[in-house]
Protein backbone atom coordinates (compact mmCIF):
# COMPACT_ATOMS: atom_id res chain seq x y z
CA UNK A 1 0.00 0.00 0.00
CA UNK A 2 1.17 3.20 -0.40
CA UNK A 3 1.00 6.55 1.29
CA UNK A 4 -1.95 7.74 0.17
CA UNK A 5 -3.44 4.56 0.18
CA UNK A 6 -3.42 3.44 -3.09
CA UNK A 7 -2.78 -0.37 -3.62
CA UNK A 8 0.69 -0.69 -5.56
CA UNK A 9 0.65 -1.98 -9.00
CA UNK A 10 2.62 -2.82 -11.89
CA UNK A 11 1.89 -0.14 -14.78
CA UNK A 12 1.02 -2.90 -17.32
CA UNK A 13 -1.17 -4.36 -14.78
CA UNK A 14 -2.91 -1.08 -14.66
CA UNK A 15 -3.29 -0.42 -18.04
CA UNK A 16 -3.94 -4.04 -19.21
CA UNK A 17 -7.33 -5.66 -19.97
CA UNK A 18 -7.90 -9.34 -20.86
CA UNK A 19 -10.68 -8.55 -23.25
CA UNK A 20 -10.28 -9.75 -26.71
CA UNK A 21 -9.79 -6.43 -29.62
CA UNK A 22 -12.92 -6.55 -31.82
CA UNK A 23 -11.42 -5.64 -35.05
CA UNK A 24 -13.06 -1.85 -36.38
CA UNK A 25 -15.88 -1.88 -38.56
CA UNK A 26 -14.69 0.52 -41.71
CA UNK A 27 -15.44 0.10 -45.30
CA UNK A 28 -13.37 -1.46 -47.80
CA UNK A 29 -12.12 2.02 -49.10
CA UNK A 30 -11.35 3.47 -46.10
CA UNK A 31 -9.31 0.31 -44.99
CA UNK A 32 -7.98 0.74 -48.69
CA UNK A 33 -6.82 4.61 -47.73
CA UNK A 34 -5.70 3.59 -44.14
CA UNK A 35 -3.29 0.66 -45.61
CA UNK A 36 -1.85 2.93 -48.10
CA UNK A 37 -1.37 5.97 -45.39
CA UNK A 38 0.66 3.43 -44.11
CA UNK A 39 2.64 2.48 -46.89
CA UNK A 40 2.78 6.21 -47.73
CA UNK A 41 4.28 7.39 -44.46
CA UNK A 42 6.94 3.97 -44.33
CA UNK A 43 7.59 3.82 -47.79
CA UNK A 44 10.09 0.50 -47.02
CA UNK A 45 7.11 -1.36 -45.17
CA UNK A 46 6.63 -4.67 -45.84
CA UNK A 47 3.97 -6.95 -44.59
CA UNK A 48 2.21 -10.44 -44.37
CA UNK A 49 -1.09 -10.39 -43.77
CA UNK A 50 -1.23 -11.54 -40.30
CA UNK A 51 1.05 -8.90 -39.76
CA UNK A 52 -1.50 -6.18 -41.74
CA UNK A 53 -4.48 -7.64 -39.57
CA UNK A 54 -2.48 -7.31 -35.78
CA UNK A 55 -1.55 -3.70 -37.39
CA UNK A 56 -4.60 -2.93 -38.37
CA UNK A 57 -6.80 -4.86 -36.12
CA UNK A 58 -8.58 -6.14 -39.29
CA UNK A 59 -10.36 -9.19 -39.76
CA UNK A 60 -8.45 -12.34 -41.89
CA UNK A 61 -11.23 -11.62 -45.20
CA UNK A 62 -10.79 -8.14 -45.03
CA UNK A 63 -7.06 -7.88 -44.35
CA UNK A 64 -6.82 -10.21 -47.61
CA UNK A 65 -9.75 -8.51 -49.29
CA UNK A 66 -7.79 -5.06 -49.08
CA UNK A 67 -4.43 -6.30 -49.67
CA UNK A 68 -5.02 -7.95 -53.12
CA UNK A 69 -7.12 -5.50 -54.20
CA UNK A 70 -4.36 -3.11 -53.87
CA UNK A 71 -2.16 -5.64 -55.85
CA UNK A 72 -4.73 -5.49 -58.85
CA UNK A 73 -4.51 -2.04 -58.64
CA UNK A 74 -0.81 -1.71 -59.09
CA UNK A 75 -0.52 -0.19 -56.09
CA UNK A 76 1.35 -3.15 -53.53
CA UNK A 77 2.84 -6.19 -54.56
CA UNK A 78 3.52 -9.43 -53.15
CA UNK A 79 6.71 -11.50 -53.09
CA UNK A 80 6.87 -15.02 -53.20
CA UNK A 81 6.97 -15.17 -49.78
CA UNK A 82 3.99 -13.59 -48.84
CA UNK A 83 5.14 -9.92 -48.06
CA UNK A 84 3.15 -6.94 -49.67
CA UNK A 85 4.91 -3.91 -50.16
CA UNK A 86 4.83 -0.72 -52.70
CA UNK A 87 4.86 -1.53 -56.15
CA UNK A 88 7.07 1.58 -56.92
CA UNK A 89 10.12 0.05 -55.85
CA UNK A 90 10.20 -1.52 -59.18
CA UNK A 91 8.33 1.48 -60.94
CA UNK A 92 6.56 5.21 -59.71
CA UNK A 93 2.76 4.36 -58.67
CA UNK A 94 0.26 6.16 -61.08
CA UNK A 95 -1.03 9.41 -59.51
CA UNK A 96 -4.76 9.16 -61.03
CA UNK A 97 -5.38 5.82 -58.61
CA UNK A 98 -8.86 6.68 -56.97
CA UNK A 99 -9.88 4.87 -54.03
Amino acid sequence: MRADGMPVTSMSAAWWQDEPVTPLRRSVPEWRSIVMDAYATLPSLSLTRPQGQRLWGMDAPTCGYVLDSLVDAGMLICTSTGQYCRADALRPIDPVFTM
